[in-house]
């Protein structure tokens, strides 16, 4: 959704008192968009102009939209250019959609420029033009194939669209109802259109993200069920296992070493009847009986297991379908509880690539997971990372955890100040400090806590000993379902490279060394 030719007239209209304004401040929130600050006698005021595909547009705004992590490149150009300059006016332009807000400068800076916002949807853009014509600036690449508009080269407007200027500058009904007592009644119309528009496209891409694993989810319960249907389908062969081996055992005398069948006479409701029984000759005839008895019995014993894991994989399939229908109906304050049920299910999204290192950038001291309510968990990498990550990574009120007594990983969960970890991430993070430990494996074991400023390092230690204060300590039962999940959603590089441990248990003040 653009503005019109007509809207972008009327919008122009009612922004004509801005004349006479300062530029306070430039600031770019897309590729193509940016805010104006404006101080002046009218008041001060926040100006939007946008030429991102499918939001074109330009209006008074209340509020600043986010900033990019990255400034674009066009930013510090425009904030040199225009923060200081007079706004003198705004008009339209012949051509399809075209706006100029003209600026002067002193002298010395260069004398006046304007602001050209082709407000014309996919090909869009805005460019800073200086009073000769030249291009100074553009927010970005020109997409253009018939106008040559690199920085440097005079400006071309664009062609006028078929039947003259603006043909739908004059009539039609306006989209956006002015609101009544604003200052800027049409901008401010404008503005919470867009902002339901994309409050309804930030729920619709949350939705997406959290809809997508669960499909995914869904689809491997569905490949897990065929592959155990396939295992119990093997449940009827495992009985002609059992009868050959029947056989062979009443007519083990008949087998001859290195032969590949032998015949036997089976005797049945309707009377005697010749059966070839097929034997391994490399094997002698015991362990060609033994071979048929110990594929039946693992065959016969695996079945109550596939059938349990079935009835699991079944009961998690129904549970990932009503999920799905309810991340379809779900409302944005409703996300993040369905994000912890995903995360519980195994089928969370999985968080954001962190930004690629350089070649001779270092590994961080520490492997990032991630809470079912999405705390950051950090596990130190060896000994001397251990250190690093408790010393100079951990913050004081962060919380430190290890597994008690024992050689193993420092454990810090990021907390704000003030604030304690909940259940569920004091769990996950005790499971990660026995997973990555001597306790490994084990189903239960004892895992001290407590805030990272409680930790010590005493002076001449050997890497990775620390000592600690104001502990906790649980006994924790471990739950592999937990651990699996923890693991599947390590941040940044996958995958174990060795269990990271300190030589020494760390130990609180007093304790001895084991």
């Amino acid at each position: 959704m653009s503005l019109t030719a007509r809207e972008l007239a009327e919008v122009v209209a009612e922004l004509a008192p801005l004349a006479g304004a300062h530029v306070d401040a430039v600031r770019m929130h897309a590729e193509r968009a940016l805010t104006l600050s404006l101080r002046g006698r009218a008041g001060d005021a926040l100006l939007l102009l946008s030429a991102e595909p499918d939001v074109t547009r330009l209006h008074a705004v209340g509020r600043r939209p986010p900033q990019p992590d990255t400034p674009y490149a066009a930013q510090a150009v425009l904030r040199r250019e225009l923060e200081g300059a007079r706004l003198a006016g705004l008009e339209t332009l012949p051509g399809d959609r075209v706006v100029a807000l003209s600026f002067e400068r002193a002298p010395a800076r260069g004398g006046p420029v304007r602001l050209v916002a082709e407000l014309t949807g996919r090909h869009g853009n805005l460019f800073l033009v200086d009073a000769a014509g030249v291009i100074r600036a553009a927010a970005a690449r020109n997409l253009s194939q018939r106008r040559d508009l690199a920085v440097g080269r005079p400006y071309q407007a664009p062609s006028l669209p078929p039947g003259g200027a603006g043909t739908d500058a004059g009539q039609g009904a306006l989209r956006f109802p002015p609101v009544p007592g604003a200052r800027f009644p049409l901008s401010a119309a404008i503005e919470a259109a867009y902002l339901a528009r994309e409050e309804a496209r930030r729920l619709a891409e949350a939705r997406r993200r959290l809809r997508e694993p669960v499909r995914a989810a869904l689809a491997r319960a569905g490949r897990a069920l065929v592959k155990l249907a396939d295992e119990a389908a093997r449940v009827p062969a495992a009985e002609a296992d059992r009868r050959a081996a029947d056989l062979l055992k009443t007519h083990l005398r008949a087998v001859r070493r290195g032969a590949t069948e032998v015949t036997v006479t089976e005797w049945t409701e309707e009377g005697p009847r010749e059966v070839r029984v097929a034997v391994d000759p490399a094997l002698t005839p015991q362990a060609n009986l033994e071979r048929y008895y110990r594929r039946y019995r693992r065959i016969v014993e695996s079945a109550a297991r596939v059938e349990a894991r079935a009835a699991e994989v079944r009961a998690r399939e129904a549970a990932l379908r009503a999920l799905l229908a309810r991340i379809d109906a779900a409302g944005a304050a409703d996300l993040p509880r369905l994000e912890r049920e995903a995360r519980r299910l195994a089928a969370g999204p999985r968080p954001a690539a962190p930004p690629r290192r350089k070649h001779d950038e270092p590994a961080p001291p520490y492997r990032t997971f991630r809470s079912l309510s999405g705390a950051t968990v950090l596990v130190g990498r060896g000994a001397a990372e251990n250190d690093a990550l408790t010393l100079r990574v951990a913050r004081g009120n962060d919380l430190w955890l290890h597994a008690r007594g024992l050689p193993g990983a420092h454990v810090v969960v990021r907390l704000e100040k003030g604030k304690a970890p909940d259940a569920d991430t004091l769990v996950d993070a005790a499971h990660l400090a026995l997973h990555f430990s001597d306790a490994r494996g084990a189903p239960q074991a004892d895992v001290a806590y407590t805030r990272a400023r409680f930790v010590k390092k005493p002076k001449g230690s050997a890497p990775g000993a620390v000592t600690y204060s104001q502990e906790k300590v649980m006994l924790l039962r471990t739950e592999p379902g937990r651990v699996e999940r923890l693991l599947a959603e390590e941040e940044g590089e996958q995958g174990e490279r060795g269990t990271p441990v300190c030589p020494r248990p760390a130990r609180p003040p007093g304790a001895r060394q084991r």
